[in-house]
């Protein structure tokens, strides 16, 4: 029992480093992106004029947009590459579905062909950032499966 008590002071003296020396979230362009794209979802759906039967869909959009930043966060705090991934991947279904409600926003005529394009363009900018640091982290885990997120390469943005 003893060498066990060694071993977590030793795992946790390891993650207190590892914390201390790794890059912020706020720092990481996917991370950005979502959250500025998060914020502009939440302008949109406050600026959207819907029939009350549609509302729902407003609160989704918008649960969605907090939900794909939620799963980045909680995968960025955890300690290894591949927990990382599983919330980057869990992100992009979030896009998946802001995609989905957002056609269908256009198609129902509540957003301009305008909006709709400039929003829709926005998240294929977090799609893409978001599906780049997946592949970075993928290729990682294969010359390191049982990586630490503090050893990812982070000059590489």
């Amino acid at each position: 029992m003893v060498g066990f008590h060694y071993a977590n002071a030793s795992e946790e003296m390891e993650m207190a480093m590892w914390r201390s020396g790794r890059r912020n979230i706020d720092e990481i362009n996917a991370w950005q992106k979502a959250d500025e794209f998060s914020t502009l979802l939440r302008a949109m759906c406050s600026e959207l004029h819907v029939s009350r039967d549609k509302e729902w869909l407003l609160y989704l959009l918008n649960q969605a947009g907090r939900l794909m930043r939620d799963a980045l966060e909680e995968g960025w705090n955890r300690a290894y590459l591949a927990e990382y991934l599983l919330g980057i991947s869990e992100a992009l279904t979030f896009v998946a579905l802001i995609d989905y409600y957002l056609v269908f926003l256009r198609h129902e005529g509540y957003l301009t062909v305008e909006r709709a394009e400039e929003i829709e363009g926005r998240l294929s900018n977090v799609q893409d950032e978001l599906t780049a640091l997946a592949g970075r982290l993928r290729e990682e885990l294969r010359a390191s499966p049982e990586g630490h997120l503090s050893s990812f390469p982070w000059s590489v943005n």
